[in-house]
């Protein structure tokens, strides 16, 4: 019996030093990670908690990797939108100058071939790609290029009416772009319509004035105008988008922050706390290693061995 007892207290002297020595190398790991929790079983609420939280910090980094997508596709169809109205604007002065009847036929001309090179203009704009190698105004088949000018300077569209959409917030979806149709007029089923139909009209025209030369000098002014006026119109929604993309960012940002304060309050150290622990541990864990070593050094377990 007494070698049974003898034998006890010595595995618990070994034991009591053992679980000293992993209670200064928690506080010691605590202290080099800036962390309370280093497991569940630490405080199995709090690390439910924590983990929620890091979901929704990580919810939170894709909505502004979203916002970050979308300025960068809508400043581009800004830049995009706002040439694309000067070469209108461009056009409309040119018309109105043909229009002049001091200008013979050759001025005139002269003139069209102008129109002709807005219009190969206008159609490399509208065949715009983003950073990512996307048609911007493609619809959903960004991979498609969305105008083609054929050899009767006929220009089709290849798009669709597509418009995407990404998560900028919890609950704010924002487009990234415009179709091709929506920003320069274009009707898939009738070509004769939009931006690129009045600009052939109107380069046509100058470049074989006919008796209703005016006349459709007249129609294509008005045609211009809806055009310009069309751009301004998509371009003010896409300025509203990078408006309520700045304004989400802010809040999110906020949010994030509040988020990573409650994560600090659960899992920050408190590291005076800490230091004063790991100095209990220290002590504690020395007194149990002379308590083992003086047992050690007993005649009955020196014996025993």
């Amino acid at each position: 019996m007494l070698r049974i007892a003898t034998t006890q207290i010595y595995q618990q002297a070994a034991k009591a030093m053992n679980e000293r020595q992993v209670a200064l190398n928690k506080v010691q790991q605590q202290m080099a990670t800036g962390q309370r929790l280093l497991s569940n079983s630490d405080d199995p609420v709090g690390s439910a908690r924590l983990l929620s939280l890091n979901e929704e910090i990580g919810r939170y980094g894709q909505y502004q990797r979203n916002i970050d997508l979308a300025n960068g596709r809508l400043k581009l169809e800004d830049s995009v939108l706002g040439d694309a109205g000067e070469l209108l604007q461009q056009t409309r002065e040119l018309v109105v100058q043909a229009n002049n009847d001091t200008l013979n036929d050759s001025d005139r001309k002269a003139i069209g071939k102008q129109v002709r090179q807005i219009q190969e203009q206008m159609v490399g704009l509208a065949n715009t790609k983003d950073g990512n190698g996307e048609y911007l105004f493609a619809g959903f088949k960004s991979q498609t290029q969305p105008f083609v000018m054929d050899a009767n300077k006929q220009t089709s569209y290849h798009g669709d009416q597509g418009q995407r959409l990404i998560k900028a917030g919890p609950s704010l979806d924002v487009a990234v772009g415009d179709s091709g149709s929506a920003a320069f007029q274009v009707d898939a089923a009738d070509p004769t319509k939009g931006v690129f139909a009045s600009l052939d009209k109107l380069a046509a025209a100058l470049e074989t004035p006919s008796p209703q030369f005016h006349d459709v000098m007249a129609n294509g002014l008005t045609e211009l105008d809806q055009g310009l006026e069309n751009l301004v119109g998509v371009r003010a929604q896409v300025g509203s988008r990078l408006n309520a993309l700045e304004a989400q960012e802010s809040a999110n940002g906020d949010f994030a922050v509040h988020l990573q304060e409650t994560i600090n309050s659960i899992d920050s150290l408190d590291y005076a706390e800490a230091a004063t622990r790991l100095s209990q541990e220290a002590f504690t864990l020395q007194a149990a290693q002379q308590s083992f070593v003086r047992i050690q050094n007993l005649s009955l377990f020196n014996y025993m061995r």
